[in-house]
């Protein structure tokens, strides 16, 4: 069996989510696990009625790894399928990914621009999702994200559950440490389309927030651009560097829309350059807590030690 986990949270696009979910091509059975948190007193959103789909409630809001480790916990598969309420999954979704997994790897599957009208909507995709586009080479992929993932339960029982004080950034997490072990691959043919934010400002504070987690991230993985995202000094090279990559894999992967992509490079510019305030501000943050811990640690050694601040002997 298959268990496919959806966390959801004001998720105005959960019952069409669910409805490609269930409408799958496989010959193996699965269940669908939807963890579902909502603020007190509003109002739960629609969700078909079927006997393979269970729900489990949750007021207050629960984080994202949160409600995936709950819903985990939760299910009965030997395949762990992971996609967000967000997400419009292909009919033989699951298919793909089970077969890229044969019971033993952790697949990451391709992610298309779900909101191509949107000039926000594709710049959050360029920024965010076009890593995993469908046309990237799969030897070069190092990093799959929870919106289309899949792991056997012996390797999630080995790797997880994900860390819930990250903020984001789980997936990047758990598949670079299943990649470290050589149990990782690229499904490019298990596509789903993203349903990307649409309105500038929640655009910007996402990246705001997604610079915040990769500043976490790159301080307790193995991350690949982990010296440039571990130093806060070098937080705009790294976004110049991000930059240059969005564009340079546009030529290689998706040439056709090169010209609606430099079209929106203000759009770009912008959006990555508030991934790389947050990256600096969170680094700067973390950087002085560490350099606020160190200087206690030592001074509680010295004083241990016998001595005080001035270095005379303590009586």
């Amino acid at each position: 069996m298959i268990s496919v986990v959806v966390p959801a949270y004001r998720a105005s696009t959960l019952s069409e989510c669910l409805a490609g979910i269930l409408e799958q091509h496989t010959s193996e059975p699965f269940e669908v696990v939807v963890a579902l948190s909502s603020d007190l007193g509003s109002e739960p959103p629609a969700i078909p009625s079927d006997p393979r789909l269970r729900v489990l409630s949750h007021v207050p809001r629960l984080g994202a790894a949160a409600a995936r480790n709950r819903a985990v916990a939760a299910s009965r598969g030997r395949l762990i399928a992971f996609t967000d309420a967000d997400v419009m999954v292909s009919r033989d979704w699951l298919a793909g990914l089970s077969n890229a997994s044969g019971g033993t790897y952790c697949v990451a599957g391709s992610v298309l621009n779900g909101t191509p009208r949107s000039a926000a909507g594709t710049v959050e995709y360029l920024v965010h999702f076009f890593d995993l586009h469908p046309r990237r080479p799969a030897r070069t992929l190092w990093h799959g994200a929870t919106c289309n993932l899949m792991l056997p339960r012996p390797l999630w029982d080995k790797l997880g559950p994900f860390p819930e004080d990250l903020g984001g950034g789980e997936d990047t997490w758990m598949t670079v440490a299943a990649r470290s072990r050589g149990l990782f691959r690229f499904s490019a043919d298990s596509v789903v389309r993203h349903q990307n934010r649409t309105r500038w400002r929640d655009v910007i504070r996402h990246q705001v927030e997604a610079g915040r987690f990769t500043a976490r991230l790159g301080r307790c993985s193995a991350y690949k651009w982990r010296p440039l995202v571990r130093y806060s000094a070098l937080a705009p090279a790294a976004c110049v560097g991000r930059i240059v990559s969005v564009y340079t894999r546009l030529i290689w992967w998706d040439r056709k829309d090169l010209g609606r992509a430099l079209y929106l490079l203000p759009g770009v510019v912008l959006a990555l350059m508030a991934w790389g305030w947050g990256l600096w501000t969170e680094g700067v943050r973390i950087d002085a807590r560490a350099l606020w811990r160190g200087t206690m640690r030592s001074h509680q050694v010295s004083v241990a030690g016998g001595e005080v601040e001035t270095g005379q002997p303590a009586e």
